[in-house]
């Protein structure tokens, strides 16, 4: 799969991208799914390796921070 290169891009292409498209933090970085860029423009992303990513309350309140 290949996932978009977050750290290539601007505030304001990050901000272009579709909620859940497949993000990477850097070449071979960590890999999640993009949730969206809040009003303060901070990128908000459910992090394959967190603990809590398939949390569907913390994925909730992580779409909703991403929506605020």
């Amino acid at each position: 799969m290949n996932e978009i290169n977050i750290w290539n891009r601007t505030l304001e292409q990050t901000k272009q991208l579709p909620f859940g498209t497949r993000v990477c933090a850097g070449k071979n970085g960590d890999t999640g799914t993009f949730l969206g860029v809040n009003c303060s423009g901070t990128i908000v992303v459910a992090w394959d390796n967190s603990k809590h990513s398939k949390d569907a309350k913390m994925l909730s309140c992580l779409v909703e921070y991403a929506f605020s």
